[in-house]
């Protein structure tokens, strides 16, 4: 799982930007223990397509369908669902984050769904966009999540939680029939101090903002570097992996 594939050094970064360890208190009511996909993602490098090791077989994805309904392998269900022109066709595009039945920890696959006519084409697919929903210990990964597509067909991910996993936000665009992350945000708070960390990919620039929580008035540190990554496709963009390498090469 990606959660629990976060290197050593990815944690003392995370601990460097003061991320408080919170319990996450939203709990699933059941969960299901028989295990039928557990993909497990070690990241070597952002520029790296991740090594993608499974327990399992992959679940059959279909490539197209006339109806969403029939791209849904069997135990899978839509956890979040997204629509809007992602290519710039004038047709309604989908996003959609899947979920095993069977076992709610395992990480979830996304596929991006392009509208081809009076089909639906499966354009890319990622394991690593999306953490896991839930943690063996049945509490969730995160408060609050949601994925949509903006007017500028800009491709947006929010994950939200009160406790280490903080916040992180994802944009995907569309550049030259590519899917390509452009940006990766996230904010942590922690003892006497939050942390807001930003990697803008298309321009290469990395910025931190620092906030003094200690002092009355809350005063902020904003420091801005030239960081320059490669192209990241989406079915190899692992956000934060990202973010943490971007803060151990540049973090103040």
């Amino acid at each position: 799982m990606i959660n629990k594939a976060i290197t050593i050094t990815g944690v003392l970064a995370l601990a460097l930007c003061s991320i408080c360890a919170c319990r996450n208190e939203k709990k699933q009511q059941t969960i299901d223990t028989v295990s039928v996909v557990k993909t497990k993602v070690d990241t070597v490098s952002v520029n790296t397509k991740p090594d993608t090791k499974l327990e399992y077989p992959e679940p059959d994805f279909p490539t197209s369908g006339n109806k969403i309904e029939e791209l849904i392998p069997q135990y899978f269900d839509i956890d979040m669902e997204a629509s809007g022109d992602l290519n710039h066709d004038g047709l309604e595009d989908k996003v959609l984050v899947l979920i095993n039945t069977r076992d709610t920890t395992a990480l979830r696959p996304t596929l991006v769904v392009l509208k081809v006519g009076d089909a639906y084409s499966v354009d890319a697919k990622s394991f690593a966009v999306m953490e896991p929903k839930y943690r063996e210990d049945g509490y969730q990964n995160y408060d609050f999540e949601d994925v949509t597509i903006d007017k500028n067909g800009n491709l947006l991910f929010s994950q939200q939680a009160t406790g280490p996993n903080g916040t992180l936000n994802s944009t995907f665009k569309y550049v030259n029939n590519e899917l390509v992350l452009t940006e990766v945000s996230s904010f942590a708070m922690g003892a006497g101090g939050q942390t807001a960390l930003k990697l803008d990919l298309l321009k290469g620039i990395f910025e931190q903002t620092d906030i003094n929580t200690m002092k009355e008035d809350m005063p902020s540190k904003t420091t801005t570097q030239k960081y320059k990554l490669g192209k990241v496709l989406f079915a190899d963009s692992d956000s934060r992996e990202i973010i943490i390498k971007a803060f151990q090469d540049n973090g103040k």
